[in-house]
């Protein structure tokens, strides 16, 4: 069955995991239409709702704070409560009870025309509130979980650290074991899992949460391919002492997951805009996070496919992983155009370790890269594209891979209008590249000495030895290895 099992840790990464299941929803095919080109089994789950009728739902366990699921109900109209739910509370106390209730948060219009099957109104910024205000699927009661001892955008007691992650995930796993709970049901029901996939954000205290996570799971299933989207919320309007909090909390979750996950892609909005085709809000988590699922979503399309024309996910990672030691990996994506094979004008959405362009612009050599074309193609390049794939890779030579679909990305009227020129289209042509190259070694030498003096003294030196390990896993084994960052901080 090749099932994929999602996690979504987070309020920008529920955002993020929204328009994925948008996205996938809008891949299914009915009586009439042509087959679809996605194998839904490999994201979606098939049940029996409360009524006895058939349900077909996302594999997925989402996380979110208090407040951060705004009106969407554990129960939905496919799992109603049960009535006899309170019966066992009601036994431990003969009493009168009062019950005090928060005034719930009234649906969204889009969410009330969905409902009623009318024509869903234009969503803009101040429309979406949460991230549930724009989903078009339902969800199984077990994939929501709050967690009520945080408050979403709280100024009293904000969850914005790495140590405050681990802390929860800690407390939480004493009180009941956290996998047993929540994750291992979606396993269970799987017939060959192919891997798992894993949204998160690295800048705050859920990098905390997920790293912890994460050693759980590799724990559980120490074979199991775990693919990472690490995001940072853009730092726009962002004072000095919290971008260096941010980045301390990167420093941190990039050593703990390092181990862990078997390729982690950290997505960040490029600090510039680089295509005049882009005009978004980076103020909005609704906007930001449709960029970031537009590559996200295409750069894994090969996992979900039918037939020879997809690879899975451990194929993926291996591609790029090509010394054992290679986790990390970026992300770039080209933009709308007649010709996506062309590979200027793409977005690049590793921030991390920028210096400022002090970084010496050097020819950077290509460990491994996965390249996915969604769009048409000609005959000239199809056939090209199918002649450079099979040849046996030379020892010391790049690994790449190309997949190409016809699918293109589709731009539902859950998506916001980012891309300029492009309101009248229903779907866009995307080229997205995964890659590992030399340049993480400069890049992680930078994380390294801006983040250093950022960390306590009591895990400085762990950190610090961490990062320097990540950059040397980048190195080129065929330079003479003398560097000037290899100075000691």
């Amino acid at each position: 069955m090749r099932e994929i099992i999602t996690l979504q840790l987070g309020n920008l990464s529920n955002y993020t995991a929204t328009h994925f299941w948008n996205t996938q929803e809008s891949y299914f095919t009915y009586a009439g239409q042509e087959e679809s080109l996605v194998d839904h089994d490999v994201h979606w789950r098939a049940g029996v709702g409360a009524d006895g009728s058939e349900t077909f739902l996302p594999r997925t366990v989402i996380y979110d704070l208090k407040g951060g699921f705004g009106s969407l109900r554990k129960f939905n109209a496919l799992y109603g409560a049960a009535l006899g739910d309170t019966a066992a509370d009601d036994s431990l106390w003969a009493g009168r009870s009062t019950v005090h209730k928060q005034q719930p948060v009234r649906p969204s219009a889009y969410q009330e025309s969905l409902d009623a099957g009318t024509e869903p109104p234009t969503l803009t910024t101040s429309s979406v509130r949460y991230w549930s205000d724009f989903s078009r699927v339902y969800f199984h009661p077990k994939s929501l979980v709050q967690l009520y001892d945080f408050e979403l955008d709280s100024t009293i007691r904000p969850f914005e650290r790495f140590e405050m992650g681990k802390e929860l995930f800690a407390s939480l796993d004493k009180e009941h074991d956290i996998l047993d709970r929540d994750w291992r049901p979606f396993v269970e029901e799987s017939d060959m899992m192919q891997g798992m996939q894993v949204f998160t954000t690295f800048d705050d205290a859920w990098g905390g949460f997920a790293s912890s996570y994460l050693e759980a799971l590799r724990d559980e299933y120490p074979k199991s391919c775990i693919w990472v989207w690490g995001m940072q919320s853009p730092v726009v309007d962002v004072p000095q002492a919290k971008r260096q909090l941010r980045l301390s909390n990167i420093a941190q979750s990039f050593h703990q997951v390092y181990a862990q996950a078997s390729m982690v892609v950290p997505l960040a909005l490029p600090e510039s805009q680089p295509l005049p085709e882009i005009e978004l809000d980076p103020n909005s988590s609704w906007h930001v996070s449709s960029l970031l699922t537009t590559v996200a979503e295409s750069a894994l399309a090969p996992a979900r496919l039918k037939g020879s024309s997809g690879g899975s996910l451990s194929d993926l990672a291996q591609s790029l992983n090509t010394n054992g030691g290679q986790t990390f990996a970026k992300a770039s994506m080209s933009l709308p155009g007649s010709d996506i094979t062309g590979a200027e004008d793409s977005m690049d959405f590793l921030q991390i370790g920028r210096d400022g362009g002090k970084i010496k612009h050097r020819r950077q050599r290509i460990f491994g890269q996965t390249t996915c074309y969604r769009g048409p193609l000609s005959d000239t390049q199809e056939s090209k594209e199918a002649a450079t794939a099979p040849p046996r890779q030379i020892i010391g030579s790049p690994v790449t891979r190309n997949y190409f679909t016809k699918l293109q990305f589709p731009l539902l009227d859950s998506y916001p209008h980012i891309y300029r020129d492009m309101i009248d289209k229903q779907s866009i042509a995307v080229r997205t590249v995964i890659r590992t190259d030399t340049s993480f070694t400069t890049r992680f030498k930078n994380l390294r000495s801006q983040t250093t003096r950022l960390i306590g003294l009591d895990e400085r030196e762990t950190i610090s030895n961490g990062l320097a390990e990540i950059a040397e896993a980048y190195q080129d084994d065929w330079s003479s290895g003398s560097d000037e960052d290899d100075d000691e901080l």
